[in-house]
């Protein structure tokens, strides 16, 4: 059988076409850095904020991305005004909980979700500043909305997607298994020439690593390099002390160079890495450059 040039140049159209349609097919959520001036020092990239609307307001709002719990949270003092126009009243349960509460993350729509309601927390909207057109902050998105799906945070982009199905071109990427507990993360890497396991948490984004007093010493030069105070767990006043790292640190074979290891003062944090079994926490710094593909359903993180 004879075939023009013709036709070959446009099948290979066709399949370029087709091929970049895929790649642009995925639905992107928006997402954006909130700055804060934590013990006196700028931190650029402090939180990682998602724009939402609820039910059927109109009003701009954001939540924050914190993979390092694992329940939706909506804060008490910023929503409270919001409950009786939207009819989030009507969904509070007895337990503190709203039920069926439909969400939109940028323009991708999650219906029937259950979200916990945390009770005098969070900042007061002024009276004059409820209907304006700032975005008011009022929670937090946790794993929970996420178990059984792809998650895929590009971090140069500031973008992140949901889906069901890992696009084609993640596909030959490298993907590290991790563990999940209760919704939460626990990611191999390799510190100091030993395995351990690390709390994948978007909520800390300040930081690199974070672990026990005893533990920094033993990757650090012992000398106080940094130090952030500040309300930074669920308003909780707490102290966090940074050395450098002079052991190495690697994950998926690539070593992590030039990385600050932090304890919180008084151990306020013991508690998580004894109830988890890691020997401490990553967050987003490690990986700003990149794009990270978490596939809950089959506990595969890649990066790109």
């Amino acid at each position: 059988m004879k075939i023009h040039k013709q036709g070959i140049t446009f099948v290979l159209l066709l399949l370029i076409f087709t091929s970049c349609s895929r790649k642009q097919s995925l639905p992107w959520i928006p997402f954006s850095w909130e700055g804060d001036s934590i013990s006196g020092i700028y931190i650029e990239k402090a939180y990682l904020y998602i724009p939402v609307n609820i039910e059927n307001l109109s009003d701009d709002f954001t939540m924050q991305f914190d993979l390092g719990t694992y329940n939706t949270v909506f804060y008490g003092n910023p929503i409270d005004p919001y409950l009786e126009k939207s009819g989030l009243v009507n969904k509070l349960d007895s337990i503190g909980m709203f039920k069926n509460v439909c969400l939109k993350m940028g323009a991708i729509p999650f219906n029937n979700i259950n979200v916990v309601y945390k009770k005098d927390f969070g900042e007061k909207v002024p009276i004059d500043s409820l209907h304006t057109k700032t975005p008011k902050h009022i929670g937090t998105i946790a794993t929970d909305m996420f178990q059984d799906k792809i998650v895929i945070i590009d971090y140069k982009s500031c973008r992140l997607a949901i889906t069901d199905s890992l696009p084609n071109e993640y596909t030959d990427l490298p993907a590290e298994k991790f563990e999940l507990t209760d919704g939460i993360m626990r990611l191999p890497f390799r510190i100091n020439s030993k395995e351990h396991k690390l709390m994948f948490d978007t909520g800390s984004s300040p930081f690199q690593l974070v672990t026990t007093k005893e533990r920094a010493l033993e990757i650090s030069n012992s000398a106080i390099v940094d130090s952030l105070s500040g309300p930074l767990w669920w308003g909780q006043e707490i102290t966090f002390y940074g050395f450098n790292v002079t052991k190495p640190i690697e994950f998926g074979g690539k070593a992590l160079n030039n990385s600050k290891v932090y304890y919180a003062k008084d151990g306020l944090w013991d508690s998580i890495y004894n109830s988890l079994d890691v020997w401490g926490i990553t967050g987003n710094a490690y990986f700003f450059e990149n794009t990270v593909i978490i596939d809950y359903k089959n506990k595969l993180f890649r990066i790109k």
